[in-house]
């Protein structure tokens, strides 16, 4: 059976009857870390030993064994492999001569910046009103230069009718929510990541999609909700993590 040593020590927290932020206070993790431990994921923790420090504190905090309970957290993951000495020192070697194509990439838009600036001064130029010489020829004079009647202005260019810019469709998906208390909210909008963080009361959260909004919210019972304009029922009790799938075929039923 997999572990899942986060969901442990959720159990244990909302056991003592902490909330993430009185925890946050007592061992002094941000609940972000907190939260993330409690979700499983590593991605948000710093590097060891910090990480290993984080779930310690929280363990003993809520009278679980400290390092039966970090040994069991990291073991759920793959081990990271150790690079060999020789091959780092030759990929940094071959990293400072062959620079990071994000950089090739940097120094890309720069010129491309450069070269777009370039035109625009040029073409400014070209439309600015040339100045009246002054300067005598050598074979005329400056009066008659100055006596040679301007060339007829050519006939104005017909003018093209206004394009009319069409209007972007409203979307047909509109998913508001806030909470009542401090709760871990992760959202996709259309593939795009919306939230990815805590939302706390005050805080009220809208995402607008065209085809799909997938939510997940760590306290389902903290969440008041509505559908383009619909309010939504409880979505459980408190603690309890909730998957939504919202779209366009399911907005007008979803409860």
């Amino acid at each position: 059976m997999a572990l899942d040593i986060g969901a442990e020590l959720r159990t244990a927290r909302e056991a003592k009857g902490l909330s993430l932020g009185t925890l946050a206070q007592r061992i002094r993790v941000q609940p972000r870390m907190l939260a993330a431990i409690e979700l499983n994921d590593l991605s948000l923790l710093p590097p060891r030993p910090f990480g290993r420090g984080f779930v310690k504190a929280y363990a003993e905090e809520v009278d679980l064994d400290p390092e039966y309970t970090v040994h069991n957290f990291f073991s759920q993951f793959p081990a990271r492999p150790v690079p060999n000495p020789s091959t780092a020192r030759r990929e940094i070697a071959e990293t400072l001569l062959n620079p990071p194509s994000n950089w090739v990439g940097l120094g890309a838009a720069t010129t491309i910046l450069v070269l777009v600036v370039a035109a625009a001064v040029i073409l400014g130029r070209r439309n600015e009103t040339p100045p009246v010489s002054n300067a005598v020829g050598t074979t005329g004079s400056a009066s008659t230069a100055a006596q040679t009647p301007a060339a007829a202005p050519e006939s104005a260019a017909p003018v093209e009718p206004a394009r009319t810019v069409p209007s972007v469709p409203v979307a047909p998906l509109r998913f508001a929510f806030d909470v009542s208390r401090p709760c871990w909210v992760t959202a996709v909008s259309d593939g795009q990541r919306a939230v990815y963080r805590i939302v706390y009361p005050g805080d009220p959260q809208v995402l607008n999609a065209q085809r799909e909004i997938t939510i997940r919210f760590g306290d389902a019972g903290a969440v008041t909700w509505s559908i383009n304009g619909r309010a939504g029922t409880p979505l459980g009790g408190n603690g309890t993590i909730r998957d939504l799938r919202i779209t366009p075929e399911n907005a007008a039923t979803l409860r």
